[in-house]
Protein backbone atom coordinates (compact mmCIF):
# COMPACT_ATOMS: atom_id res chain seq x y z
CA UNK A 1 0.00 0.00 0.00
CA UNK A 2 3.00 2.12 0.89
CA UNK A 3 4.94 1.71 -2.17
CA UNK A 4 1.71 2.46 -4.41
CA UNK A 5 1.20 5.60 -2.37
CA UNK A 6 4.62 6.71 -3.04
CA UNK A 7 4.43 5.93 -6.96
CA UNK A 8 1.24 7.76 -7.00
CA UNK A 9 2.94 10.81 -5.20
CA UNK A 10 5.91 10.49 -7.66
CA UNK A 11 3.83 10.87 -11.03
CA UNK A 12 1.62 13.39 -9.49
CA UNK A 13 4.98 15.45 -8.76
CA UNK A 14 6.42 14.77 -12.36
CA UNK A 15 3.05 16.56 -14.01
CA UNK A 16 2.95 19.25 -11.51
CA UNK A 17 6.45 19.73 -12.41
CA UNK A 18 5.40 19.59 -16.26
CA UNK A 19 2.83 22.38 -15.66
CA UNK A 20 5.14 24.09 -13.77
CA UNK A 21 7.95 23.94 -16.23
CA UNK A 22 9.20 27.52 -17.23
CA UNK A 23 9.25 28.33 -21.15
CA UNK A 24 11.55 29.87 -23.08
CA UNK A 25 9.06 30.89 -25.83
CA UNK A 26 10.41 32.96 -29.07
CA UNK A 27 7.77 34.52 -31.36
CA UNK A 28 8.61 35.33 -35.13
CA UNK A 29 6.05 37.60 -36.45
CA UNK A 30 5.11 37.01 -40.07
CA UNK A 31 2.90 38.75 -43.30
CA UNK A 32 0.92 35.65 -44.23
CA UNK A 33 1.24 36.69 -47.88
CA UNK A 34 4.35 38.44 -50.02
CA UNK A 35 3.92 40.11 -53.06
CA UNK A 36 5.35 38.47 -56.16
CA UNK A 37 6.96 41.57 -57.15
CA UNK A 38 9.12 42.41 -53.95
CA UNK A 39 9.30 39.02 -52.34
CA UNK A 40 12.53 38.59 -53.50
CA UNK A 41 14.07 42.08 -51.98
CA UNK A 42 13.24 40.32 -48.51
CA UNK A 43 15.53 38.89 -46.39
CA UNK A 44 13.67 35.22 -45.60
CA UNK A 45 17.24 33.71 -45.18
CA UNK A 46 18.14 35.45 -41.98
CA UNK A 47 14.70 34.23 -40.77
CA UNK A 48 15.79 31.03 -41.41
CA UNK A 49 19.08 31.09 -40.00
CA UNK A 50 17.24 32.33 -37.02
CA UNK A 51 14.88 29.84 -36.48
CA UNK A 52 17.65 27.20 -36.83
CA UNK A 53 20.27 28.99 -34.49
CA UNK A 54 17.38 29.05 -31.96
CA UNK A 55 17.18 25.54 -32.29
CA UNK A 56 14.10 24.95 -30.50
CA UNK A 57 12.47 21.56 -29.09
CA UNK A 58 8.91 22.60 -30.90
CA UNK A 59 7.65 24.67 -33.50
CA UNK A 60 4.22 25.90 -33.05
CA UNK A 61 2.53 27.48 -36.09
CA UNK A 62 -0.83 29.17 -36.43
CA UNK A 63 -2.54 26.96 -37.81
CA UNK A 64 -6.23 25.39 -36.47
CA UNK A 65 -5.34 21.79 -35.02
CA UNK A 66 -7.16 19.07 -35.80
CA UNK A 67 -9.13 18.96 -32.24
CA UNK A 68 -10.60 22.33 -33.34
CA UNK A 69 -13.53 21.31 -35.42
CA UNK A 70 -15.77 24.63 -34.75
CA UNK A 71 -12.88 26.46 -36.59
CA UNK A 72 -12.06 24.10 -39.04
CA UNK A 73 -15.75 24.04 -40.39
CA UNK A 74 -15.78 27.83 -40.59
CA UNK A 75 -12.84 28.63 -42.00
CA UNK A 76 -12.04 25.01 -43.86
CA UNK A 77 -15.38 23.96 -44.70
CA UNK A 78 -14.06 22.90 -48.86
CA UNK A 79 -10.24 21.60 -47.98
CA UNK A 80 -12.30 19.06 -45.35
CA UNK A 81 -14.20 17.94 -48.44
CA UNK A 82 -10.87 17.17 -50.46
CA UNK A 83 -9.30 15.83 -47.29
CA UNK A 84 -12.47 13.54 -47.38
CA UNK A 85 -12.07 12.65 -50.69
CA UNK A 86 -8.51 12.18 -50.69
CA UNK A 87 -9.39 9.01 -48.15
CA UNK A 88 -11.37 7.19 -50.55
CA UNK A 89 -8.75 7.11 -52.49
CA UNK A 90 -5.40 6.73 -50.57
CA UNK A 91 -5.45 3.23 -51.07
CA UNK A 92 -4.87 3.20 -54.76
CA UNK A 93 -2.45 5.80 -54.87
CA UNK A 94 1.50 4.74 -55.14
CA UNK A 95 3.89 7.07 -53.34
CA UNK A 96 6.76 7.30 -50.92
CA UNK A 97 6.03 6.74 -48.00
CA UNK A 98 7.08 10.68 -46.86
CA UNK A 99 4.46 11.63 -49.92
CA UNK A 100 1.83 8.97 -48.13
CA UNK A 101 2.34 10.32 -44.82
CA UNK A 102 1.14 13.68 -46.04
CA UNK A 103 -1.91 12.40 -47.13
CA UNK A 104 -2.81 10.66 -44.19
CA UNK A 105 -1.93 13.94 -42.50
CA UNK A 106 -4.41 15.83 -44.93
CA UNK A 107 -7.04 13.25 -44.70
CA UNK A 108 -7.08 14.06 -41.01
CA UNK A 109 -6.94 17.63 -41.54
CA UNK A 110 -3.90 18.06 -40.43
CA UNK A 111 -2.93 19.96 -43.44
CA UNK A 112 0.21 22.01 -42.52
CA UNK A 113 1.83 19.08 -41.51
CA UNK A 114 0.67 17.66 -45.01
CA UNK A 115 1.53 20.64 -46.69
CA UNK A 116 5.38 20.52 -44.91
CA UNK A 117 5.93 16.31 -45.77
CA UNK A 118 4.72 17.40 -49.27
CA UNK A 119 7.12 20.25 -49.87
CA UNK A 120 9.82 17.57 -48.29
CA UNK A 121 8.68 15.61 -51.27
CA UNK A 122 9.67 18.55 -53.60
CA UNK A 123 12.52 19.20 -52.25
CA UNK A 124 13.89 16.08 -53.16
CA UNK A 125 12.90 16.84 -56.36
CA UNK A 126 9.92 13.61 -56.57
CA UNK A 127 6.75 14.52 -58.56
CA UNK A 128 3.54 14.94 -56.69
CA UNK A 129 1.19 14.44 -59.85
CA UNK A 130 -1.93 13.08 -58.14
CA UNK A 131 -1.60 14.94 -54.58
CA UNK A 132 -0.94 18.30 -56.16
CA UNK A 133 -4.38 18.88 -56.71
CA UNK A 134 -4.88 18.76 -53.28
CA UNK A 135 -1.28 20.90 -52.29
CA UNK A 136 -1.67 24.39 -51.48
CA UNK A 137 0.80 26.64 -53.18
CA UNK A 138 3.54 27.82 -50.63
CA UNK A 139 5.71 30.24 -52.57
CA UNK A 140 4.31 33.31 -51.54
CA UNK A 141 3.30 31.95 -47.72
CA UNK A 142 5.73 32.49 -44.57
CA UNK A 143 5.60 27.83 -44.43
CA UNK A 144 7.51 27.40 -47.79
CA UNK A 145 9.89 30.84 -47.75
CA UNK A 146 10.76 30.93 -44.06
CA UNK A 147 9.27 27.90 -41.85
CA UNK A 148 9.45 25.04 -43.75
CA UNK A 149 12.79 25.28 -45.05
CA UNK A 150 14.48 25.96 -41.31
CA UNK A 151 12.73 22.61 -40.35
CA UNK A 152 14.19 20.99 -42.63
CA UNK A 153 18.04 21.88 -41.66
CA UNK A 154 16.59 21.36 -38.15
CA UNK A 155 15.36 17.47 -38.81
CA UNK A 156 11.83 18.91 -37.82
CA UNK A 157 9.07 16.13 -38.04
CA UNK A 158 6.16 17.97 -36.66
CA UNK A 159 4.39 21.24 -36.73
CA UNK A 160 1.90 22.04 -33.57
CA UNK A 161 -0.85 23.78 -34.87
CA UNK A 162 -2.15 26.16 -32.37
CA UNK A 163 -4.82 28.37 -33.76
CA UNK A 164 -8.26 29.63 -32.84
CA UNK A 165 -10.64 31.46 -35.52
CA UNK A 166 -13.97 30.36 -34.46
CA UNK A 167 -16.33 33.04 -34.87
CA UNK A 168 -13.54 35.07 -37.10
CA UNK A 169 -16.35 35.87 -39.43
CA UNK A 170 -18.27 37.92 -37.31
CA UNK A 171 -15.29 39.41 -36.12
CA UNK A 172 -14.58 41.05 -39.55
CA UNK A 173 -17.50 42.15 -40.34
CA UNK A 174 -17.79 44.00 -36.78
CA UNK A 175 -14.49 45.23 -37.77
CA UNK A 176 -15.46 46.66 -40.80
CA UNK A 177 -18.26 48.90 -38.74
CA UNK A 178 -15.58 49.87 -36.18
CA UNK A 179 -13.68 51.48 -38.83
CA UNK A 180 -16.40 52.72 -40.63
CA UNK A 181 -17.68 54.03 -36.50
CA UNK A 182 -14.10 55.35 -36.15
CA UNK A 183 -14.24 57.73 -39.56
CA UNK A 184 -18.31 58.85 -39.47
CA UNK A 185 -17.75 59.72 -35.25
CA UNK A 186 -14.38 61.50 -36.40
CA UNK A 187 -12.53 59.63 -34.69
CA UNK A 188 -9.49 60.89 -36.56
CA UNK A 189 -6.20 59.63 -34.20
CA UNK A 190 -6.04 56.14 -35.01
CA UNK A 191 -7.80 56.03 -38.60
CA UNK A 192 -4.24 58.18 -38.36
CA UNK A 193 -2.07 55.94 -37.21
CA UNK A 194 -3.62 52.66 -39.44
CA UNK A 195 -2.92 54.69 -42.61
CA UNK A 196 0.19 55.38 -41.27
CA UNK A 197 1.50 52.09 -40.16
CA UNK A 198 -0.04 50.68 -43.86
CA UNK A 199 2.17 53.37 -45.65
CA UNK A 200 5.39 52.77 -43.77
CA UNK A 201 4.22 48.44 -44.37
CA UNK A 202 4.42 49.19 -48.15
CA UNK A 203 7.68 51.30 -47.98
CA UNK A 204 9.18 48.40 -45.92
CA UNK A 205 7.70 45.55 -48.21
CA UNK A 206 9.59 48.24 -50.77
CA UNK A 207 12.56 48.35 -49.57
CA UNK A 208 13.15 44.56 -48.74
CA UNK A 209 12.67 44.99 -44.80
CA UNK A 210 9.17 43.84 -44.17
CA UNK A 211 10.25 41.09 -41.90
CA UNK A 212 12.16 43.51 -39.98
CA UNK A 213 9.33 46.48 -39.95
CA UNK A 214 6.53 43.75 -38.95
CA UNK A 215 8.56 42.18 -35.94
CA UNK A 216 9.61 46.21 -34.88
CA UNK A 217 8.25 47.46 -31.62
CA UNK A 218 7.01 50.68 -33.78
CA UNK A 219 4.53 48.19 -35.64
CA UNK A 220 3.37 46.32 -32.42
CA UNK A 221 2.75 49.14 -30.34
CA UNK A 222 0.68 51.10 -33.59
CA UNK A 223 -1.53 47.44 -33.56
CA UNK A 224 -1.83 47.00 -30.22
CA UNK A 225 -2.49 50.33 -29.43
CA UNK A 226 -5.54 50.48 -31.10
CA UNK A 227 -7.31 47.26 -30.19
CA UNK A 228 -6.46 48.49 -26.61
CA UNK A 229 -7.56 52.09 -27.08
CA UNK A 230 -11.18 50.62 -29.11
CA UNK A 231 -13.53 50.98 -25.18
CA UNK A 232 -11.88 54.54 -25.19
CA UNK A 233 -12.82 55.21 -28.57
CA UNK A 234 -15.80 53.81 -29.06
CA UNK A 235 -17.18 53.64 -25.25
CA UNK A 236 -21.22 53.08 -26.27
CA UNK A 237 -20.02 50.89 -29.40
CA UNK A 238 -20.91 47.30 -28.98
CA UNK A 239 -19.17 46.31 -32.35
CA UNK A 240 -16.00 47.99 -30.82
CA UNK A 241 -16.09 45.98 -27.74
CA UNK A 242 -16.79 42.81 -29.37
CA UNK A 243 -13.83 43.23 -31.70
CA UNK A 244 -11.19 43.52 -29.13
CA UNK A 245 -12.69 40.85 -26.86
CA UNK A 246 -12.68 38.27 -29.82
CA UNK A 247 -9.22 39.26 -30.29
CA UNK A 248 -7.64 38.85 -26.85
CA UNK A 249 -9.93 35.35 -26.29
CA UNK A 250 -8.22 34.14 -29.33
CA UNK A 251 -4.67 35.27 -28.50
CA UNK A 252 -5.26 33.79 -24.81
CA UNK A 253 -6.51 30.74 -26.25
CA UNK A 254 -3.54 30.26 -28.09
CA UNK A 255 -0.93 30.98 -25.69
CA UNK A 256 -2.63 27.89 -23.97
CA UNK A 257 -2.41 25.77 -26.65
CA UNK A 258 0.96 26.57 -27.26
CA UNK A 259 2.01 26.04 -23.19
CA UNK A 260 -0.46 22.66 -23.68
CA UNK A 261 1.27 21.49 -26.63
CA UNK A 262 4.88 22.23 -24.86
CA UNK A 263 3.51 20.00 -21.94
CA UNK A 264 2.55 17.36 -23.87
CA UNK A 265 5.88 17.23 -25.84
CA UNK A 266 7.70 17.93 -22.61
CA UNK A 267 9.69 20.74 -24.16
CA UNK A 268 11.22 23.97 -22.68
CA UNK A 269 12.24 25.34 -25.99
CA UNK A 270 9.41 26.70 -27.83
CA UNK A 271 9.74 28.83 -31.59
CA UNK A 272 6.79 30.23 -32.46
CA UNK A 273 5.72 31.77 -35.93
CA UNK A 274 2.47 33.55 -35.85
CA UNK A 275 1.42 36.70 -37.60
CA UNK A 276 2.36 39.85 -36.45
CA UNK A 277 -0.08 41.65 -35.16
CA UNK A 278 -0.73 38.36 -32.55
CA UNK A 279 2.98 38.88 -30.83
CA UNK A 280 1.99 41.68 -28.55
CA UNK A 281 -1.04 39.78 -26.99
CA UNK A 282 0.14 36.27 -26.71
CA UNK A 283 3.54 37.84 -25.03
CA UNK A 284 1.30 39.35 -22.73
CA UNK A 285 -0.56 36.28 -21.74
CA UNK A 286 2.46 34.04 -21.73
CA UNK A 287 4.26 36.42 -19.69
CA UNK A 288 1.58 36.15 -17.16
CA UNK A 289 1.75 32.94 -16.78
CA UNK A 290 5.42 33.28 -15.84
CA UNK A 291 7.00 32.03 -18.78
CA UNK A 292 10.11 33.83 -20.58
CA UNK A 293 9.49 35.22 -23.95
CA UNK A 294 11.45 37.04 -26.43
CA UNK A 295 11.03 38.20 -29.88
CA UNK A 296 12.50 38.40 -33.96
CA UNK A 297 12.38 42.12 -33.49
CA UNK A 298 14.18 42.19 -30.63
CA UNK A 299 17.33 40.32 -32.10
CA UNK A 300 17.28 42.50 -34.74
CA UNK A 301 17.54 45.40 -32.48
CA UNK A 302 20.76 43.51 -31.13
CA UNK A 303 22.36 43.38 -34.62
CA UNK A 304 21.80 47.26 -34.66
CA UNK A 305 23.12 48.21 -31.37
Amino acid sequence: MMKTLFTLFLIISSMAGISQRKLEITIIGTAHYFDDDHKSLQNFEAVQNFIVDTNPDIICIEAIPTNDTLSMKEIWPKTMKRADKLRDTLEMLDYSQLALTGANYYTSYDLWNAYYHWYQVQAQGDSLYYLSKFHRNLNNSEYGLMVFPAGLKLGVRQFHGIDYRYGESEFMTNNKKVLKKLLFGLKWKPLKIYLKTQKKYRQAEEEGRLMEYINSSEFQDSFSNLIDDLPVRLPKSEEAKQVRAYWLKRNEIMANRLIERAEEQQATKVLLTVGSAHITHMRRFLEAKGHSVKTYGEFVNSLND
